[in-house]
């Protein structure tokens, strides 16, 4: 008797654990869901001006369900940029590519942008709408400031090599802020009504440049033997 008891409490156990699971399953798609529209509309509305009704409607679920698994927009935008701002240090950092001069590095790391730019537009704008926030809203930039300062860092790890104890931190973290304010300024601007190929020819000389000039700054010419 104690035995067929024994029996049946692990097959409860069993099943509940099948519910369960189930029920997580449908729970992470329904977040899923969520995040994917969420993205959508910040990127088509604009991440300040997206409201929860934007988000349940183009995911189909009521607002209820949105607060189940977040507090607020800017939560589920702090989690979607901080993936985005992962999947772009892991093409900043791709195969471990190891920069011969400071021309090189930065050429990669201009080329890296744009590969995200072209092949993830959505979370390229998303990146740049929310670096905006951080700078105007102090209570927002408490949840976004740390994946923008992974990535800075990320790009002050690659050029740092090249400039050795010629600028202090300060300057290197302008140095990375240069990088960035340039690609998210090209790139967002170039939204507008630009096609690819359009953005890759004009960007050309303007990256020219822009390397020429922060080679220049930092005492470091291309094509010149040290």
């Amino acid at each position: 008797m104690v035995r067929n008891d024994y029996i049946v409490i692990i097959m409860v156990i069993e099943v509940e654990n099948v519910a369960l699971t189930r029920s997580e399953k449908r729970a992470e798609k329904t977040r899923k869901k969520l995040e994917i529209s969420a993205l959508s509309v910040f990127t088509e509305y604009g991440l300040d001006a997206t409201t929860i009704d934007d988000i349940t409607q183009r995911a189909d679920v009521g607002k209820g369900t949105f607060y189940r698994h977040f507090k607020d927009k800017y939560e589920v935008a702090t989690i979607l940029v901080g993936r985005a701002i992962d999947e772009l240090i892991l093409r900043l950092q791709k195969d471990g590519y190891r920069p011969g001069s400071l021309t090189e590095a930065l050429e990669h790391l201009l080329d890296a942008h744009y590969r995200f730019f072209v092949d993830e537009s959505d979370k390229f704008i998303l990146l740049f709408q929310g670096r905006l926030l951080v700078k105007l809203d102090r209570k927002i930039s408490e949840q976004m400031e740390g994946p923008y300062n992974l990535y800075l860092e990320a790009m002050e790890q690659m050029l740092s090599p090249f400039v050795g104890e010629k600028i202090d931190s300060m300057k290197m973290r302008r140095l990375a802020c240069a990088v960035a304010g340039f690609v998210f300024g090209f790139f967002s601007f170039a939204m507008i009504g630009m096609g690819l190929d359009e953005v890759e020819t004009s960007i050309q000389p303007l990256r020219q440049s822009f390397v020429r000039s922060l080679s220049s700054f930092l005492g470091h010419f291309p094509n010149e033997q040290r």
